[in-house]
């Protein structure tokens, strides 16, 4: 996905936020500010924004001396989620339709990210946010002929490569990967190389017992998504490889959107670049076929 002006001040914004994270100091706040503010004009309009959020997050974590701001929000995230996890898990096994209820679980969980302005509503708790969300999330509505596509795709193939997201929003993930397990899928769930805002790092996917169900990889970078120029060899040859790739997450439909390859995104819109780009709504649960048919080199 390309950058638009639009993502600017969210850069702007993103960096604060961290910052405040990382530190009460307000000198330090305001260093990371500046050092944004004087990052930002140098980029170009044709980089990916997936790019440019790595480099915001590195400045901060550079002027902060904090590795990961965000590890006190990602524990709360995967346990609050993980006391969710028994209701959540039979509510999945009891309906009609497993494969739907779990995409949709899944799918809801994605509403938990601290990068794009809307997900996360400062002014509720964690906890009241996921309540909130989990309540309507088997009325979600979700495109039927995505559904049906997805369904065929999947009969056709033996192993699935599973892109991560965010902390909390794991153990949703753990919900649909346990039913693709019992389809006779193999699954492979792909973490961050290194912390960056709430996205899963390897520490996040042993937290809550996604290695008992999947073999879990990172991918060798910091960015708040997907950059494949960015990430490890080691990834790009099973992304290559991939018989079907499931990328959760806004960071990886803006990282990935225009590289070819097996790909279904499965996000919530959370802004509306992202909803121009897919032509949803904001707040819309989608569950998206990559258009693009060459296979990833």
């Amino acid at each position: 996905m390309k950058t638009y002006l639009d993502c600017f001040p969210c850069f702007m914004r993103q960096a604060l936020e961290a910052a405040r994270m990382a530190t009460d100091d307000p000198n330090v706040q305001r260093e990371v500010i500046d050092r944004t503010a004087g990052l930002l004009p140098t980029i170009p309009m044709n980089a990916n924004p997936v790019d440019i959020g790595r480099l915001v997050h590195r400045v901060v974590r550079d002027v902060t001396g904090v590795p990961d701001p965000y590890a006190a929000v990602k524990k709360e995230s995967n346990d609050l989620v993980l006391d969710l996890y028994p209701e959540l898990k039979a509510k999945a096994e009891r309906s009609a339709d497993p494969l739907l209820t779990a995409i949709k679980i899944a799918g809801e969980g994605n509403i938990i990210d601290f990068g794009p302005n809307m997900a996360v509503d400062r002014d509720r708790s964690v906890e009241r946010m996921v309540s909130d969300s989990f309540a309507h999330a088997l009325q979600e509505p979700l495109d039927p002929d995505g559904y049906r596509t997805f369904q065929r795709r999947l009969a056709d193939v033996s192993e699935i490569l599973y892109l991560g997201d965010n902390a909390g929003e794991i153990v949703c993930d753990k919900i649909l990967i346990e039913e693709l397990v019992k389809r006779g899928k193999k699954v492979t769930f792909v973490v961050r190389g290194g912390p960056v805002i709430n996205d899963v790092t390897v520490v996040d996917a042993r937290y809550v017992g996604m290695d008992e169900v999947a073999t879990v990889i990172t991918n060798g970078s910091d960015a708040v998504g997907t950059s494949l120029s960015d990430c490890s060899s080691e990834f790009r040859e099973a992304f290559r490889t991939a018989e079907l790739t499931l990328a959760k997450g806004q960071g990886n439909f803006e990282g990935l959107s225009d590289v070819p390859g097996r790909i279904f995104f499965l996000f919530k819109v959370k802004c509306p670049v992202v909803g121009r780009e897919t032509g949803a709504r904001v707040g819309t649960l989608v569950l998206k076929e990559q258009a693009l048919e060459k296979v990833a080199k």
